[in-house]
């Protein structure tokens, strides 16, 4: 799995230094990207998603902290690693409250960033690996994340917007990136599980056609009878009929 890095420095050597030294340690799993100053770093921010921040305090045109108080303006929640002076400790402490994952002083020692970083990536991977079990044929972290939001969402209205907020991205990227990566449309992944849930319902519970609309996220049960009936080719009803009578046939076999 790649991650990809945004190194953010107005100070040519601490940028290169900083960018040649994660070069080295990930080799072809880390593609790092440099900008010199926050307004530039913002700009490739919107563009597309990072993994990891990596930014100078004190920096000329908008400061570390400055970009930090614009991307989560913008819901970005990117994890963040601080590079600061010792003077500029208080700085620091802000960016912590910001949500900056972690801070390192200047002049910045490549074990400790290798540290750091180690530690952002590892906790990316988990939080992949967990997505894995959702059965969706993607390795993206975003979409992962996602894909359990959904998960953990589905008895809830979802909307694209709602969802590509959760994890940080552009609405109009994200259902690009879903398709690429699921290889379905947003709309008709979130459909499609609620009718699998529904048929779960149907099977293992005694609810009404109301109680399984509520359970699965859907306004009403003539919507969920039409959808159901679209995507199965036979209504909840007669469904739930056809698993009875299946049941009923099993249970004769069984004692025959």
């Amino acid at each position: 799995m790649n991650h990809s890095i945004l190194v953010v420095d107005d100070e040519y050597n601490s940028r290169m230094g900083v960018a040649f030294t994660l070069e080295q340690w990930g080799e072809d799993k880390v593609q790092i990207d440099m900008a010199d100053n926050g307004k530039q770093a913002i700009r490739l921010l919107r563009e597309k998603p990072y993994d990891l921040l990596i930014t100078d305090i004190r920096m000329p045109l908008m400061t570390g902290i400055e970009l930090l108080e614009t991307l989560r303006g913008e819901q970005n929640g990117i994890n963040t690693i601080l590079l600061t002076g010792f003077a500029e400790f208080e700085y620091a402490q802000k960016g912590l409250k910001l949500g900056a994952v972690d801070y390192l002083l200047k002049p910045i020692r490549q074990e400790q960033l290798i540290r750091a970083v180690g530690k952002v990536i590892q906790s990316k991977s988990e939080e992949a690996a967990n997505g894995l079990s959702y059965g969706v044929p993607s390795t993206n972290a975003y979409i992962l994340s996602a894909v359990k939001y959904i998960h953990e969402s589905i008895g809830m209205p979802l909307s694209i917007k709602e969802v590509a907020q959760h994890v940080h991205l552009n609405p109009s990227y994200f259902s690009v990136l879903f398709k690429e990566e699921t290889g379905v449309s947003f709309s008709d992944y979130v459909i499609r599980l609620r009718m699998k849930r529904a048929k779960e319902l149907l099977y293992h519970s005694p609810l009404s056609l109301d109680g399984i609309s509520e359970q699965i996220g859907l306004q009403t049960a003539s919507y969920f009878i039409r959808i159901f009936k679209k995507y199965e080719g036979i209504t909840p009803k007669q469904y739930r009929e056809q698993l009875k009578m299946m049941a009923a046939h099993g249970s004769q076999g069984s004692l025959s």
